[in-house]
């Protein structure tokens, strides 16, 4: 997931008794899903697995929800856990490869970009729809920012959230079969577990994240605990290790909460443009990998990192399956990073630059 939902608190509300039965059934079904996919020994399985068993119970009619608190509280977990990569000497390497970083990003935005024509065409929807449905960001963003310049949020939402599930169930069930990994350890689960350490850890990590959403910043859930626990962790000082068991929890809530944005009514609504999205997902997640693919070659840098780093994922599921395979968790995350502060920077203006046009016309008829 891209991370695309603001908040000013951990989301705790009023709670009624139906409601907390489905958030029960939501948890219930994806941790039963993340352990089946756990004992199959597959990639990635807490998180995949509890997508893909909320996804297909609210698909067949079940009231599965996801908690929002439960969500954002994995995400201050994955997002300290992955700041533990970012050594001083990982540090100082992550400044020296700063073009490649941004080369990256623009790269991806460019083909995200360029599909837009496909995807406006094969799916029947006016330009802006088109556009903001294919830069790869978060949905709750671009379907705000699509109705904003006179298109459709639904389709962009749907076309969003298929991006995600899909790069999030292909990429590291592709990379695992073709042994595309590495050979880095899990240094979070690797590092001596300190209670009141672990405790102050996500203090900061809270306390980092909602100052981010205060700044506007949507992503703020996941990059405020990796940078307030990257920053620590450069600077030489480790509050605490972060055990894989916690790290699996954190990974159901995070798919717990991407298959509850399926269902029934959405699929309904946008079934016409359903094909043309997943045919739109597929060239993306290709061309994607042909940038990693070509931006490795040119580099000098491991494959399976700049795939990663390329993917039009989600930061935390993309730098949760590189901590999996063994490969450079810093680089993936820095390169998922830096696609996300140029979406949000450079995807509007763009739009407004390429389709002038559009909005003077669109501009007479939102004032009938």
């Amino acid at each position: 997931m891209d991370d695309g939902m603001a908040g000013s608190g951990l989301g705790f509300g009023p709670m009624t008794a139906a409601r907390m039965g489905r958030l029960l059934l939501g948890a219930m079904l994806g941790g039963v899903g993340g352990a089946v996919f756990a004992a199959l020994h597959l990639p990635l399985p807490w998180l995949i697995g509890s997508l893909l068993a909320v996804a297909g119970a609210r698909l067949a009619g079940l009231p599965a929800e996801a908690a929002r608190p439960a969500r954002n509280t994995g995400f201050i977990v994955v997002g300290s856990a992955l700041g533990l990569y970012f050594t001083p000497a990982t540090a100082a390497v992550l400044l020296a490869n700063l073009p490649l970083l941004v080369a990256a990003a623009l790269v991806t935005i460019g083909i995200g970009g360029g599909l837009a024509l496909i995807l406006a065409r094969t799916g029947q929807v006016d330009p802006a729809t088109a556009w903001f449905a294919s830069i790869p960001g978060g949905a709750a963003d671009m379907a705000m920012l699509s109705e904003a310049y006179g298109g459709a949020g639904a389709p962009v939402a749907l076309a969003q959230l298929l991006r995600v599930v899909s790069v999030v169930v292909l990429v590291p069930n592709v990379m695992a079969l073709t042994g595309l990994h590495g050979d880095h350890p899990q240094i979070a689960a690797s590092l001596p577990f300190s209670l009141p350490g672990f405790a102050a850890l996500l203090a900061l990590g809270l306390a980092a994240a909602l100052l981010l959403l205060r700044c506007g910043m949507r992503a703020g859930w996941m990059l405020g605990p990796l940078a307030a626990s990257a920053a620590l962790t450069a600077s030489g000082h480790v509050l605490s290790g972060v055990p894989l068991w916690l790290t699996a929890i954190a990974q159901v809530a995070l798919g717990a909460s991407l298959g509850a944005g399926f269902s029934r009514s959405m699929l309904a609504r946008c079934r016409r443009f359903v094909p043309a999205a997943l045919l739109h997902v597929w060239l993306l997640i290709g061309g994607c990998a042909l940038a990693g693919l070509g931006l490795a070659l040119l580099a000098g840098k491991p494959l399976g990192a700049l795939l990663l780093g390329t993917a039009p994922g989600g930061i935390a599921e993309m730098s949760l399956t590189a901590k999996t395979l063994g490969l450079e968790v810093p680089l993936v995350v820095t390169m998922q990073v830096t696609r996300i502060a140029l979406v949000a920077a450079l995807t509007p203006p763009v739009f407004r630059l390429l389709h002038r046009r559009h909005l003077a016309d669109a501009a007479p008829a939102a004032g009938d």
